[in-house]
């Protein structure tokens, strides 16, 4: 009986020695799964998943557990559903496409065109299957697509009224740029590099760099867009702007920088009628 007694004892000292602070450790870990974690709905698996917070910066960090996708990319595709529910029909030219969303567009578009820049290979000839352009001088004739897509792209771009141009240039009467960009709501926009005219870059500040998809090297960040965005837009291609923001965790909605902006190919007159104004009364002045 002492031996029992013994034995027995041996093994609560080791229940509560090892084994307890074990359970209290995963039931710990795993309420804080729970916390940083909801059910919702991706747009880009079209149905229900669990949303993941795997760091502090939710703009990155937030991820469909099904298809890995981040909010940014889920909110484009949300603007696609929402303004331009026949969007599978259009023909549609993403430049520098990556990820989830740009997987989605390329399956279910039959009209869809990609390109990348590959600065050593000619514009429009393709690197195996990529086709290499330039966004700031394009080789697609005038009025070749019904829409545009870039994600992440114009805070890289060197000189971006040429891009806005040639965008509106390739895009057909009534088409639309649709677009993620950090914009930096009520500040100024931040030029914080230059073309120095001779092929090269002119540092005006420190140089950052955003993760590039096929360059080990990164992209190094020209502009920080401010409240001068739509306007710049405008004065670059004529082109009239409208930014969309969201922030809903069912859709898998949260961080930063989630704006998505739609430029439209036609005059603020032709808006009027979808904003629910009359032509007559904008003329006049009302």
């Amino acid at each position: 009986m002492s031996g029992f007694r013994e034995l027995r004892s041996r093994y609560l000292s080791l229940t509560e020695r090892v084994i307890r602070p074990v359970k209290r450790r995963v039931f710990r870990a795993f309420q804080s799964i729970r916390e940083r974690s909801n059910r919702g709905y991706c747009v880009i698996c079209d149905c229900e998943v669990w949303f993941r917070e795997t760091g502090p910066w939710l703009r990155d960090q937030y991820l469909c557990s099904r298809c890995g996708s981040i909010p940014r990319q889920r909110a484009l595709i949300k603007v696609l559903n929402d303004h331009f529910s026949g969007w599978r029909e259009l023909r549609i030219h993403e430049s520098s496409p990556g990820g989830p969303s740009s997987d989605k567009i390329r399956q279910q578009c039959r009209g869809y065109v990609a390109s990348q820049f590959f600065p050593n290979i000619p514009r429009g000839q393709f690197n195996g299957s990529q086709r290499s352009e330039d966004i700031e001088a394009l080789t697609f004739g005038d009025e070749s697509f019904d829409m545009v897509i870039t994600q992440d792209v114009f805070e890289h771009v060197l000189r971006p009224a040429k891009a806005f141009a040639e965008i509106a240039r390739t895009l057909k009467p009534g088409g639309a740029h649709v677009y993620t960009v950090p914009y930096y709501r009520g500040k100024k926009t931040v030029v914080r590099a230059k073309s120095n005219g001779n092929g090269g870059v002119t540092h005006l500040m420190t140089p950052d760099y955003h993760v590039n998809p096929i360059d080990e090297a990164g992209s190094l960040v020209i502009t920080e867009w401010g409240d001068e965005l739509c306007d710049f837009v405008f004065r670059s291609c004529g082109m009239t702007t409208t930014i969309l923001n969201f922030q809903d965790s069912t859709l898998g909605l949260r961080g930063e920088f989630l704006d998505v902006l739609i430029s439209r190919k036609v005059s603020a007159v032709d808006l009027m009628p979808e904003l629910g104004v009359e032509r007559a009364s904008f003329n006049r002045g009302a």
